[in-house]
């Protein structure tokens, strides 16, 4: 993700956007659109400005999603379509730190978006306090709700500002935590997500993975994951590399899965450049 921000930022001198949007399914390459959109600027710690909209989607909602977020058709009947709010979201963003709690997905449904009205996806980088959490916490669930309940903070409903607000709590109670461990400029914080703690060397990939990765090329990876044991030929683009207690993981965005994805470096039979 291009970013014009510099990685020796101090993260808590950043101007920050938190995100979250509510969608009518859970897959925006099955045809699932945005139906809800929240994002709050910060900047020094201040609120600088929010965006909140209902968006007609233009497709039905999927019933397990209403089930969630308590939206119905009537509600987004008459809501503004996405290319008319579409403005007040790149403004808002224009030149800040995306903040989100599993904000692949935000991101995979904005991009979704955006395509479809020619534009290109957001260049804002990004820190997702589900990665930071699972990092920084030992909790049985790392879901927006449970680690507001167990840390205090306000609680989210599914409906997007009230995440949104969930999420800002949690952001500042992270990056309090990141903080101790001397991880305090955006580029610490974005190897961190990665596993990569300061003073950690970075994995060396095997060099197809490396090449891709230099040239913004696309993969083709033969696979054996723990779900599927028989290999299944993916096209993904590779995004980086990240350290886990079980190895290296090359984060990629899949084709096949139109999401992001992480895969064992270790499980992937053959790679080949796509």
């Amino acid at each position: 993700m291009a970013t014009t921000l510099p990685l020796t930022s101090r993260l808590d001198e950043l101007p920050l956007v938190f995100l979250d949007l509510e969608a009518t399914g859970l897959d925006p390459g099955a045809g699932h659109r945005v139906c809800e959109v929240a994002m709050l600027r910060e900047q020094a710690g201040a609120e600088a400005g929010r965006f909140i909209s209902l968006v007609a989607p233009g497709c039905p909602l999927d019933p397990g999603a209403a089930a969630v977020n308590g939206l119905d058709e009537a509600q987004l009947a008459g809501a503004l379509p996405f290319a008319r709010v579409a403005p007040a979201i790149t403004a808002l963003v224009d030149d800040a730190l995306l903040v989100g709690h599993n904000l692949c997905f935000d991101l995979a449904f904005l991009s979704a978006e955006l395509a479809l009205l020619g534009q290109p996806a957001l260049a804002s980088p990004g820190i997702d306090t589900f990665s930071l959490a699972r990092r920084l916490l030992r909790c049985r669930s790392y879901s927006l709700s449970a680690l507001a309940a167990e840390l205090g903070l306000p609680a989210p409903s599914h409906r997007a500002m009230a995440d949104v607000l969930a999420t800002r709590a949690l952001f500042h109670h992270l990056r309090g935590l990141m903080a101790d461990l001397g991880i305090v400029t955006l580029g610490d914080a974005m190897r961190f997500e990665r596993g990569l703690r300061p003073g950690v060397a970075e994995p060396a990939p095997p060099p197809l993975i490396a090449r891709a990765l230099a040239e913004g090329r696309a993969l083709r990876i033969v696979y054996r994951s723990r779900r599927s044991p028989t290999p299944t030929t993916r096209i993904v683009r590779p995004i980086d590399l990240t350290l886990e207690a079980s190895g290296v993981y090359l984060r990629a965005f899949c084709e096949l899965r139109q999401n992001l994805r992480v895969f064992a470096i270790a499980k992937i039979e053959q790679i080949d450049l796509a």
